[in-house]
């Protein structure tokens, strides 16, 4: 090849990658990944006293975080029983609430435990429970409000690798704000799915979390291992409005 021929058809090559330059791509291509739908994630506290109540939500085919108290009859099975389909599992941690009256069963934690009793019993909770990856408080509308309390106890959920969601059993809980402050994976519930027991109800409290997760993109429900609860569950995801939501395990909003 000549030096005339090597220059003309270098040139008709840099002319044809100007051209290509200047082609469109498509508007696609300078888009970030779409972002995933809005999230719901359910919590199912109480876990323990009830086996069957408990493996009911099962047959909702969706993840679910069940919450298991300790020291129960059928605390480790159902735990073990949970796990087994891939579900997760958190402690179901009681602590002291206002009422006298009210008993938060065994393993529970009070205001005026000295801190080695309560880290002792939070560390001893926990390692009575099989795959637990998280804590969320039982009751503990009391325990919850005193911040130097809460840090004692998160002290060992922190110590143990976990993540704490805050139950809010009272609006001044103090336990998601101390959590943050002690750099802990941490995150608060957004409602609860069956103060009222109907069916009915948990429907539209469903439909309320759906709203939320629709507003923030993403959402905290708790319910209960109740009938009412799992038919409600189940007869909103039969709706149209629960397509355009996805429900994941807790720890995937963290």
């Amino acid at each position: 090849m000549d030096r005339r021929t090597f220059l003309a058809k270098s040139a008709g090559l840099l002319l044809g990658s100007l051209f290509v330059s200047r082609i469109p791509v498509s508007a696609e291509s300078f888009l970030p990944p779409a972002a995933g739908p809005p999230r719901i994630a359910l919590i199912i506290d109480d876990i323990g006293f009830n086996l069957r109540r408990a493996e009911q939500f099962l047959k909702a085919d969706i993840p679910i975080t069940f919450s298991v108290l300790p020291r129960l009859c059928w605390s480790v099975e159902s735990a073990l029983a949970l796990h087994a389909p891939g579900h997760e599992i958190m402690l179901h941690q009681p602590m002291e609430p206002f009422s006298t009256k009210v008993d938060p069963g065994p393993g529970a934690i009070f205001v005026n435990d000295r801190p080695e009793r309560i880290h002792h019993v939070v560390a001893e909770n926990i390692a009575t429970l099989p795959n637990v990856v998280g804590v969320n408080n039982h009751m503990g509308s009391k325990y919850t409000q005193q911040p130097q309390k809460m840090g004692q106890a998160l002290d060992v959920v922190r110590n143990r690798g976990l993540f704490f969601v805050d139950s809010l059993t009272t609006g001044h809980s103090a336990a998601y704000a101390c959590a943050r402050q002690m750099g802990m994976s941490t995150i608060r519930r957004d409602l609860f799915l069956d103060n009222q027991r109907e069916v009915r109800s948990v429907i539209r409290q469903m439909k309320r979390l759906r709203a939320r997760a629709l507003k923030h993109g993403s959402a905290i429900g708790i319910g209960h291992p109740r009938p009412d609860t799992v038919e409600g569950i189940m007869r909103f995801l039969e709706t149209p409005e629960s397509r355009d939501v996805a429900f994941v395990y807790i720890s995937q909003i963290l």
